[in-house]
């Protein structure tokens, strides 16, 4: 990704973070340590130059990218719980409710949701009404019942499903690709996008997450938790869905190969009549492609 600006992501999501020194020692210890090891941001880059090019000032650009970033953060302190996939290690570390227990750890997830919903609103405060409510209706697809915590709601339901490789491909759009959404779609709504470019917009998004998915569950299936950064073998271990287990290795790396493609022309159609409207999602991807080890979760 682009490390020119990681340090200006870093600096800015420590300036944002919810901590203040009246703030109760393990709520204030749990938010210190999810911003000390962020991961690679890769979200937060994408709504940086995204809202920078489509007319933020820098300030709120920033703003937008901590915000994006607190969700996402949010819902992996979530998604570790024991009531959740009951993991050891996030990023690297021991996970927050395993540091600093349960209770301080769904609190730390509320404390950066409320958050970002607060930068979010003072990002576009000098906004269009208009625009404002669009970006209102793109957190509420992205993150509500019909998005990340309705996939949520499968993903823990999934033993009792088929099981099926539909089935999982859903669960994985309304979570990763969910995220994607919200990372495109929110600086989007500054360009105003056409229906064309809305459509083309929520196709790259959703090839995003299963390709994004589509590694991590490789990576839970083939890597052990000591080589990696994060607790694998959970999604077998608690019959959550993986589109490794599902289709197969091979099958799930050919599928990984054909979004490839269809991320490509994707770009294509939206770059080609737009001069350089777009083209910074084109970026974007390439920085993907290049990255070494590209991680759902831990990213």
């Amino acid at each position: 990704m682009n490390t020119a600006i990681l340090p200006r992501l870093t600096a800015a999501l420590v300036r944002h973070t919810p901590v203040s020194f009246a703030l109760e020692p393990r709520l204030h210890a749990a938010l210190t340590q999810l911003i000390q090891r962020p991961g690679k941001l890769v979200r937060a880059q994408l709504v940086l130059v995204a809202a920078e090019r489509h007319g933020l000032r820098p300030r709120a650009a920033e703003e937008l990218a901590c915000a994006v970033e607190f969700f996402h953060t949010a819902s992996l302190v979530l998604d570790d719980l024991p009531c959740m996939d009951d993991a050891t290690t996030r990023r690297g570390q021991p996970c927050i409710h395993r540091t600093h227990g349960e209770a301080t750890a769904i609190l730390a997830a509320l404390a950066l949701i409320n958050r970002a919903y607060a930068l979010t609103g003072a990002a576009l405060a000098s906004q269009p009404g208009r625009l404002r409510v669009a970006a209102q209706t793109c957190i509420e697809r992205a993150l509500g019942a019909a998005g990340l915590v309705g996939g949520q709601a499968w993903d823990l339901a999934f033993a009792r499903t088929d099981r099926s490789a539909a089935l999982t491909s859903r669960i994985a759009q309304q979570k990763t690709g969910a995220l994607f959404a919200l990372a495109i779609g929110l600086p989007a709504v500054l360009a105003r996008p056409t229906p064309e470019e809305a459509h083309q917009l929520h196709a790259l998004a959703v090839y995003w997450g299963q390709q994004f998915q589509i590694a991590d569950d490789l990576r839970d299936v083939l890597t052990s938790s000591a080589g990696s950064d994060k607790t694998t073998g959970r999604d077998r271990a608690l019959t959550r869905p993986n589109l490794a287990l599902v289709l197969g290795v091979p099958a799930a790396r050919a599928r990984l190969a054909r979004l490839g493609r269809q991320v490509t022309r994707t770009l294509e159609m939206l770059c080609a009549a737009t001069g350089d409207r777009w083209t910074y999602l084109r970026a974007f991807n390439t920085a993907l492609a290049a990255a070494p080890e590209t991680d759902s979760a831990a990213a």
